[in-house]
């Protein structure tokens, strides 16, 4: 499961933060009629240092409480 929204009385949205394959981070973040994702580049890219590090922490955390799952809607 995904994390939902603390206004899910009025929306349904879902953030997800996933790690990619090639080392990078993707954050999205799902509805039940869209998706819109960003890749975070861990090597080069455009994101400052310090954000990088914080998604990455956002990433562990995520995995670590079992909500890098895609919605099921």
């Amino acid at each position: 499961m995904a994390l939902l929204t603390d206004d899910c009385d009025l929306n349904q949205n879902q953030l997800l933060v996933e790690f990619g394959g090639n080392g990078d981070w993707y954050v999205t973040v799902c509805s039940p009629v869209s998706r819109l994702s960003v890749r975070i580049s861990m090597s080069g890219g455009i994101a400052p240092t310090r954000v990088k590090l914080a998604v990455a922490e956002l990433g562990r955390a995520m995995y670590e409480h079992g909500l890098n799952e895609a919605p099921k809607y």
